[in-house]
């Protein structure tokens, strides 16, 4: 079951569909900002997910195909299996329970405040999940490489851009989502203990982690900034800058004595 809900994109509601139930904010806070839009990979004869055509969340309708070949009829196929859209009407083809037509792409779409470069690897590898599970981890191992450089490090080398960011007050969620996807990401390239082949589900797994690191290192503050900027009056603004600059240049335990701090009621 799902219903029509909306979601704020840069102080826009635009109306989107998910399953009811169905949670994507970081952490425990389930009300937290957050820009992502939620995501129920095609799974076979499942009632409702995003279909691969519309990208919508809708009902999908199943059926088995008959074998015509000729004119004879020898029957339903099981192995060959048909769903139908609800929301666009159009039909995904499964084989053996998999989906062979469009080519299966069960990841998410990446977010949409990623940089264009890093989205031309992410897709590539939403692409080749299915067939290459290594190769798509290989790929998002690079897109975090480029979001690092994108967040002000230098992309040179993931490890060092992580211990950068620490350094400057990363979340440690993201931290171990970063860390998550590189490690991975390097046993997908170099011999070590997680097989791909073996656990698929573990690569497109990395595709929710580096949307969750751009949702919070991205989307959310430029959204938060997005308001701050047009909601507050501008004397509001300029109250609060001279807080902050009293604040920077007052000495250690100043807030014990001395003037009081700038209202910005």
């Amino acid at each position: 079951m799902a219903r029509l809900r909306t979601t704020s994109l840069a102080g826009k509601d635009i109306p989107c569909h998910w399953p009811l139930g169905s949670t994507y904010s970081l952490g425990e806070e389930r009300n937290a900002m957050t820009t992502q839009i939620p995501y129920t990979p095609p799974t076979f004869w499942s009632d409702g997910f995003n279909c691969p055509f519309c990208h919508a969340f809708a009902k999908q309708e199943w059926g088995n195909v008959n074998k015509i070949i000729a004119n004879s009829n020898y029957g339903k196929d099981a192995d060959l299996v048909i769903c139908r859209c609800s929301r666009c009407e159009k039909f995904s083809v499964w084989v053996n329970r998999k989906m062979v037509a469009p080519a299966a792409v069960i990841a998410p779409p990446p977010n949409a405040d990623i940089a264009d470069e890093t989205k031309v690897d992410y897709e590539e590898a939403r692409t080749i999940s299915c067939q290459s599970p290594r190769g798509a981890a290989a790929l998002l191992r690079l897109c975090i490489q480029k979001l690092c450089k994108q967040l002000g490090e230098t992309g040179d080398n993931i490890n060092d851009d992580v211990a950068s960011l620490v350094r400057k007050g990363l979340p440690p969620k993201v931290q171990k989502a970063l860390d998550v996807v590189r490690v991975v990401g390097n046993n997908a390239v170099h011999p070590g203990q997680i097989d791909l082949n073996d656990t698929p589900e573990v690569a497109n797994k990395l595709f929710g982690l580096v949307n969750i690191i751009a949702d919070v290192m991205i989307s959310q503050p430029k959204q938060i900034n997005e308001i701050y900027e047009t909601v507050l009056p501008e004397a509001q603004k300029k109250a609060i800058a001279r807080r902050d600059s009293a604040q920077l240049a007052a000495p250690p335990n100043a807030g014990s004595a001395g003037a009081p701090p700038a209202s910005v009621s």
